[in-house]
């Protein structure tokens, strides 16, 4: 995926990919995104606890871009499209700090920004380049009583235009309400 494209996504049914069965309401499960080794937008995908325990089979030269637990909404309450819930994101924000390909740095950095406006997030720190490094940022989670924890998230050093693009592009497809 290139850091200049817009990120997508697709919508998978409430299902097990593994499986092929129905995810039951409030059931715990898995929601991965999957990268495909083509140019086609990343897909979310949806595993079973067992399944995912017991390992999944992807598509020939797709890989996990990232994933994190879930339960399946129930269809009474107000159906706000969203892909992704708060908490979710955060999982995925948490979990791609240990990747060092670019997109996954992209998409962090762009979470980060994002978690920062929903106040999930605060900056504590900006630590310059130096000895061929990137820069990064020092964020700390916002917690109930405050300390929480910090992570550091380096800083892809894009324009304010690629990161406005990113934004929306991001907020578009996991149905964030950006005012918020």
């Amino acid at each position: 995926m290139s850091s200049a494209a817009p990120y997508e996504m697709t919508r998978t049914p409430e299902t097990c990919a593994d499986t092929e069965r129905a995810l039951e309401v409030g059931e715990l499960h898995i929601a991965a995104l999957i990268e495909l080794p083509d140019d086609s937008p990343l897909q979310r995908v949806l595993y079973s606890n067992e399944a995912w325990e017991r390992g999944v089979t992807l598509p020939e030269g797709a890989s996990i871009f990232g994933f994190w637990k879930r339960r399946v909404p129930d269809p009474g309450e107000p159906d706000t499209h969203a892909l992704v819930s708060d908490d979710e994101i955060m999982d995925l924000f948490e979990q791609l700090g240990e990747s060092d390909q670019d997109s996954k740095i992209v998409f962090r950095y762009l979470l980060s920004l994002l978690l920062l406006r929903k106040k999930r997030l605060e900056l504590e720190q900006r630590i310059p380049p130096e000895n061929g490094e990137r820069a990064k940022l020092v964020m700390r989670q916002k917690v109930k009583g405050g300390g929480g924890p910090l992570f550091e998230v380096i800083d892809p050093a894009m324009d304010d235009e690629a990161v406005a693009q990113g934004i929306e592009d991001l907020g578009r497809v996991i149905a964030l309400d950006l005012n918020s």
